[in-house]
């Protein structure tokens, strides 16, 4: 048996820290599943993809995952 040593290898890129996932009066985030009506911002609970909703949640066009975290209601945003 030959021993063969591995070596790691750290990523330069830096990943910018995950906003706070809101959480309703119980301590929990909401989820939600494909189809069922929805709105607000949403983020797919198997890849993270971000995603907009104004009517039901689609499943994920990343990863065809079907359960998505709520991020609340759609935040107001300035545009100049």
């Amino acid at each position: 048996m030959e021993q063969v040593g591995v070596e790691v290898e750290e990523s330069a890129e830096v990943r910018s820290p995950t906003p706070p996932v809101p959480l309703d009066d119980s301590g929990f985030a909401d989820f939600g599943v494909t189809g069922t009506p929805a709105s607000g911002e949403f983020r797919c609970a198997d890849c993270g993809y971000g995603a907009v909703v104004h009517r039901e949640l689609p499943h994920c066009p990343m990863c065809g995952g079907t359960v998505w975290e709520s991020r609340g209601p759609l935040s107001q945003r300035v545009v100049d």
